[in-house]
């Protein structure tokens, strides 16, 4: 059973609405966003010629194939672009995220090491040359629950938080016993397997939570624990355009003393390899190619919608409006040419061709703040009409239908076509979906300080001193 199958009930745990779920196909949160998902593997069947490589006579999905030519980054992301289309960018853990990875995972993989209990790196390779051929969704899932920031795992664990972090509860010949609890693991209920690491940031004393691990979603012990959903389950596409579609859901993760056999461990016991595993693996920057990509996809569309309001609405002759629109517009293409630079000054890594992480950062750093700007700019346009929108039944209550016709209607837009556009941009700024997907923009690549922080740490800013040294020594030197 897997996604690509669309068979969830092999006996996963779990919880939605506050109890087990026991049949995921009757849930609609997960059934139609299941078909979302679906179109990766469906996309390989129609356009194989453009999802498929050929590797040792076998077809594999396009997202496995390593990058060794600027040929190969652009392939990859013309293909993100379309996989995000389905979704209008609106999923951000779709499998190419982790998929991408997973592909180059076996060049980087010695530096998982080994020790007496087993060989990291072998482990590593299988399990990429699993998940490539059996074309697996793999969702991940890094962040510990924030109990108490000012103290380490090692510390939370003394006091008897035993969920705040995964940790090494017994270990055994052939594996180990871990328990302990991740949060806000994306899309997991849909996944085929999760894959658990933490991000640098382990200190000495952190041994036992130096963990680095895949298994099936269905294993013993793991239970996911759902948020509550921003899909409306009770209306109609017309009134939420979006959020009757799809529900990207997030989870809590439990483990609940799971046994972890030793050929799926990564990392066990190593604080150094813990730290190293996310950013030293290439999971960081390939996985930051694909995300960066979906993210200018998801900022195209919002803001189409902030000029299709703008226009429909009878606002693109204020100046005002012009000029916001021209912002959006600016923001847009520094996105998308971005990623393009960080493809055209890629550089060689272990034998792969590596995308730029300063741009990719820098484009991390910069959209969600675009994404927001497009966010209030459809807010503001929309606002005096958005809030009176009627139920879209109301159109065909015969007792009112053409009065709200010939009220609501102008020469620019039909009635049923203006509550249709409103609707949307409700859904994208008022309504709990579209926050959700703020927070989402906002946080999921890290703390936007954090970012910036490491940017301007980590900038070759070499000419630039040179010519300031340059000057200063020149002024130095005047008699």
């Amino acid at each position: 059973m897997s996604t690509k199958d669309g068979h969830l009930n092999d006996g996963r745990e779990v919880y939605f609405d506050g109890k087990k779920n026991e049949d995921l196909s009757q849930e609609p949160v997960f059934s139609k966003t299941l078909k979302f998902v679906q179109r990766y593997y469906e996309l390989q069947k129609e356009e194989p010629e453009k999802f498929l490589y050929k590797e040792n006579n076998q077809s594999y999905s396009i997202l496995f194939m390593p990058t060794l030519t600027m040929d190969d980054l652009a392939r990859k992301r013309k293909v993100y672009e379309q996989i995000a289309r389905e979704s209008y960018g609106f999923l951000g853990r779709t499998p190419d995220f982790i998929d991408t990875g997973v592909a180059i995972l076996s060049y980087y993989a010695a530096i998982l090491g080994k020790d007496s209990r087993c060989d990291y790196a072998e482990n590593a390779r299988n399990w990429a040359k699993r998940v490539k051929e059996q074309d697996l969704f793999v969702s991940h899932a890094i962040q510990n629950p924030q109990v108490n920031r000012q103290k380490t795992l090692a510390q939370l664990l003394s006091d008897g938080r035993e969920f705040a972090g995964v940790w090494i509860k017994e270990e055994r010949e052939d594996g180990v016993i871990v328990r302990g609890a991740k949060q806000v693991n994306t899309l997991a209920p849909l996944a085929d397997e999760l894959l658990i690491f933490n991000l640098p940031g382990l200190t000495a004393e952190d041994e036992r939570f130096a963990l680095a691990f895949s298994l099936p979603l269905a294993t013993k012990g793991v239970k996911m624990i759902c948020r509550k959903p921003t899909m409306k389950r009770e209306f109609s596409l017309k009134d939420y355009p979006l959020s009757a579609q799809f529900d990207e859901m997030d989870a809590f993760i439990i483990l609940d003393d799971v046994f972890v056999p030793n050929e799926n461990l990564f990392v066990c016991g190593s604080v150094e390899k813990s730290n190293a595993f996310f950013p030293e693996s290439g999971f960081f920057v390939h996985t930051a190619h694909q995300d960066e990509v979906r993210g200018y996809v998801k900022l195209e569309f919002v803001t189409a919608l902030a000029v299709r309001v703008a226009e429909k609405l009878g606002l693109t002759h204020f100046m005002r409006v012009q000029e916001i629109l021209g912002q959006l517009t600016v923001h847009l293409e520094l996105i998308k040419s971005s990623v393009l630079a960080s493809e055209a000054t890629a550089h060689l890594e272990n034998g792969i061709l590596t995308p730029n992480m300063q741009i990719l950062l820098a484009v991390r750093a910069s959209l969600t703040g675009y994404y927001d700007e497009a966010l209030r700019a459809i807010a503001e346009f929309s606002s005096g009409s958005i809030v009176g929108v009627p139920d879209f039944r109301a159109f065909e209550n015969r007792e009112i239908a053409e009065i709200l016709k010939e009220s609501l209607s102008s020469e620019l837009i039909s009635a049923e076509d203006r509550a249709l556009l409103l609707n949307l941009a409700w859904d994208i700024t008022g309504e709990a979906f579209g926050q959700r997907q703020r927070t989402y923009e906002f946080l999921h690549g890290g703390n936007p300080m954090w970012i910036k922080n490491m940017h301007w740490l980590t900038e070759d800013l070499t000419a630039g001193n040179q010519m300031l040294d340059k000057v200063l020594e020149h002024a130095k030197a005047e008699q």
